[in-house]
């Protein structure tokens, strides 16, 4: 359990000159380290998902993706990762232009022009710090083999220099002082732009309960195919419905979250509604598919079998509060830290 998950990074922190960030919260493992090495930039951490590592090399831009990625696959010194690196020859490469759509886990490796990550899960027991520390080293060294070292120009303009890096959204970045302040400056007007706009809440109604209508149909559809009802359908009905109201509505508020919320719950119980109606119907081909004979089956199973609606009706809080997730206020701007202050354990002297 992640309450027991301890740091075990600092002295790897402390040697290397790095920002060390503990463990924080009762969720998965987190911990990691932000700073340079060998005139490279790392992030290397546990992520969110079955606590996989990544680690990020960062380096200046380069245009021969497909270069860099050969000399990689090739930089024999990459056998000491895990399973000997073996699936680095499956490395997929990303072009800053060019959106990826994954489903499931990403690939073990990664590149972009900016950037190497590696992301390794260990199914059975974590690995010890000084084996991360010298999987990092491996990476750092093989990928600076292979492209220059930051030379201090910022990676934005590529004129300004900057003495050191920034932590942009936990991950360092190169930039000068000037797109700094245009990052911040363009971060608070589309803050100010977003609190400005009108919360437009009856057409962003009026779609989700369209959206609503739809998610309702699929529930009961899946409930007469399979004769049971699932929590996954419930969260699809939450999201769909605060893709909808947000698509008719464009600024979100305490109000908005309270509307889709409602409607999924609305949703999940209409779902269950006409999906007694269809088995009225089947039972009683003379009453047809009528909501108001569903509507008293339904009224009667809480009468007489309280626990199966008790389920459905926990899958319905649940997919309200996944509605109600999905219409956070968007993050417009980026979490900019100097590099002596962005962690809680400042790098060594």
């Amino acid at each position: 359990m992640s309450i027991f998950f301890k740091n075990q990074w600092q002295e790897w922190a402390r040697e290397w000159g790095l920002t060390h960030y503990p463990h924080k919260g009762w969720a998965s493992k987190n911990e990691h380290v932000i700073g340079k090495r060998k005139g490279l930039l790392i992030r290397a951490g546990w992520g969110a998902d079955q606590s996989p590592l990544i680690v990020c090399i960062r380096f200046p831009r380069t245009a021969n993706l497909e270069r860099l990625r050969n000399a990689l696959i090739d930089d024999a010194s990459l056998d000491a990762l895990p399973g000997k690196g073996s699936a680095r020859r499956k490395m997929e490469v990303e072009s800053g232009a060019k959106k990826v759509i994954r489903i499931g886990n990403p690939p073990e490796f990664r590149l972009t022009d900016t950037s190497l990550i590696w992301y390794r899960t260990f199914s059975l027991m974590a690995p010890k710090p000084k084996q991360v520390q010298e999987w990092v080293d491996a990476l750092v060294v093989a990928v600076g083999r292979a492209v220059p070292a930051f030379d201090g120009h910022c990676e934005c303009c590529a004129t300004g220099m900057a003495k050191d890096y920034v932590v942009v959204d936990e991950l360092p970045t190169w930039l000068c002082n000037n797109c700094v302040q245009k990052l911040k400056t363009e971060g608070d007007m589309a803050d100010r732009t977003y609190d400005m706009s009108e919360a437009r809440h009856v057409p962003g109604a009026l779609l989700a309960v369209v959206a609503a209508i739809v998610g309702a149909a699929a529930w009961a559809a899946l409930g007469v195919i399979t004769d049971r009802t699932y929590a996954l359908v419930a969260i699809g009905i939450g999201l769909l419905v605060a893709v909808a109201y947000r698509k008719g509505a464009g600024r979100v508020d305490g109000l908005g979250r309270a509307i889709a919320g409602f409607l999924t719950l609305a949703s999940v119980v209409l779902g269950q509604v006409s999906l007694y109606a269809w088995w009225v119907s089947k039972e009683r081909p003379d009453v047809g598919f009528n909501l108001d004979a569903g509507l008293h089956v339904y009224l009667r199973a809480w009468a007489l079998k309280p626990g199966s609606e008790v389920i459905t009706l926990l899958f319905a809080l649940l997919g309200a509060w996944y509605a109600t997730r999905a219409l956070q206020r968007p993050k417009l701007h980026a979490n900019i830290e100097s590099a002596d202050s962005s962690g809680v354990e400042q790098k060594a002297a």
